[in-house]
């Protein structure tokens, strides 16, 4: 994920280079980059000095030596009095070349690669969990002045965000292997000790893995402020950025020539592109959430999906074969949300001047449901199977063919898995494709 965001980003904002270090022992390592040249993570990949003998160096306390201004920031030397930090513990420059005449710099043991890599503009801002830093994002740019104010505090809130999701991941892990340790250990107890023994130690397992599940909730509180500053701080700067575009148009509309009319709408595209991926992201995370279980008769919620994408089915003649559906346990909300995303991705996805033709059916397992949703389209090719269901993963880059933002399929994979199925397909390139998913009978 992070790798896709990484990717987006520099492609919609068109920087040089960007990475994101994760703190991986005592250093902080790239764990992602897009734009970087080998021989800048050779030289730049580890913040702790080495001696020639590949050791770690160490002042007189014993504490590993940090360098560079990675290494300035990684150590939270963020005392407000310093005019090289942002109150958020964020550095950046629009001119690389005057740190170079600072008469007192304040970083640490300077390499100054990215000034002769020839990056004039640079920002490094910390990923915290909690008070401490885990980790950095960097965007570095060829040319000057490239970060402004709102460009500074859009980046701190993503990295706000990515320290919360990461907080959260770690919790789920930890809550994950306490569980596999108590189920281990429960084990181990019943076959050699005596009952009044077992019921103890479950008594203290338990309330470890109450402790756990207190601080897996206490991370998805931190994920509920995630959601509250992606659907506010993240579209707040890009509600600026359009506003002021549309009053810059209307006041020096007659003035500019077609080019630079031109230049106008690229970046009004580029900012409604970037809140509609932001939207689309505060979405896929809030799947699932505050949904109650229900039993749902599908044949009735098939009909309120095709009522819903009426006009969609008029305008393209589009005919569907559906087959007795069941009734099961479920989310309802997420439910349609799945129909309606795999019968429009059937119409959409379609060959000109054919009429989209869709058969759905269902089939009892022992265990779950089958479903099968199978159209007359354009074919997804093999090597394609697993990444169409990534998040942002577009195999048509041309959006005025077939439009949409790369996150429907990702959504549906999402919606099955909260339902304890999973999602396969068969399709034949210039034929059809059919898609195949469960739904498990009980997802208590």
């Amino acid at each position: 994920m992070i790798e896709n965001v990484l990717t987006t980003i520099k492609q919609m904002l068109g920087y040089t280079a960007i990475g994101l270090r994760l703190k991986s022992g005592i250093d902080f390592p790239y764990l992602a980059q897009e734009g970087f040249s080998s021989d800048f993570m050779k030289s730049e990949n580890l913040l702790h000095a080495h001696s020639c003998d590949g050791n770690v160096c160490t002042d007189k306390e014993g504490n590993p030596i940090l360098e560079c201004t990675c290494g300035f920031v990684v150590s939270q030397a963020n005392d407000l009095k310093n005019t090289l930090l942002t109150n958020a513990g964020t550095f950046y420059t629009n001119n690389s070349f005057e740190l170079l005449s600072l008469a007192d710099d304040p970083r640490f043991r300077p390499r100054n690669k990215c000034i002769a890599h020839g990056y004039q503009s640079f920002a490094i801002f910390p990923i915290k969990a909690g008070n401490k830093i885990i980790g950095t994002l960097q965007i570095n740019e060829k040319q000057k002045d490239a970060f402004d104010k709102e460009t500074i505090h859009f980046f701190e809130s993503i990295c706000l965000n990515i320290g919360i999701e990461l907080m959260r991941k770690d919790a789920e892990e930890k809550l994950i292997e306490a569980n596999l340790e108590l189920a281990k250990q429960n084990e181990e107890k019943i076959k050699h000790a005596a009952e009044l023994i077992i019921a103890q130690e479950l008594a203290i397992q338990n309330a470890e893995k109450a402790k756990l599940t207190d601080q897996l909730l206490t991370a998805n509180k931190e994920l509920h402020q995630y959601t509250y500053i992606a659907s506010h701080d993240l579209q707040e700067p890009l509600r600026t950025v359009s506003n002021y575009m549309q009053l810059f148009e209307d006041d020096y509309h007659d003035k500019l020539d077609e080019k630079g009319h031109k230049y106008l709408a690229s970046v009004n595209k580029a900012t409604k592109r970037m809140s509609a991926l932001i939207k689309s992201l505060l979405d896929f995370s809030r799947l699932g959430q505050n949904s109650k279980l229900k039993q749902i008769h599908l044949d009735n919620l098939i009909k309120e999906v095709l009522i819903d994408l009426n006009s969609l089915i008029i305008k393209s003649n589009a005919v569907l074969e559906i087959g007795t559906l069941p009734q099961i346990m479920g989310y309802e909300i997420e439910l349609r949300q799945l129909f309606q995303n795999m019968i429009s991705n059937a119409i959409k996805f379609q060959k000109k001047g054919e009429i989209p033709f869709i058969k759905i059916s269902s089939n009892e397992l022992v265990d779950c449901w089958e479903f099968s949703i199978e159209d007359n389209g354009i074919g997804i090719e093999t090597e394609h199977y697993d990444r169409i269901f990534e998040i942002f993963q577009r195999l048509h880059k041309n959006e005025t063919e077939y439009e949409g933002k790369g996150i429907g399929l990702a959504n549906c994979k999402k919606i099955i898995q909260l339902h304890k199925g999973k999602i396969w397909l068969s399709s034949k390139p210039g034929s059809g494709t059919t898609f195949f998913f469960t739904l498990n009978k009980s997802i208590l």
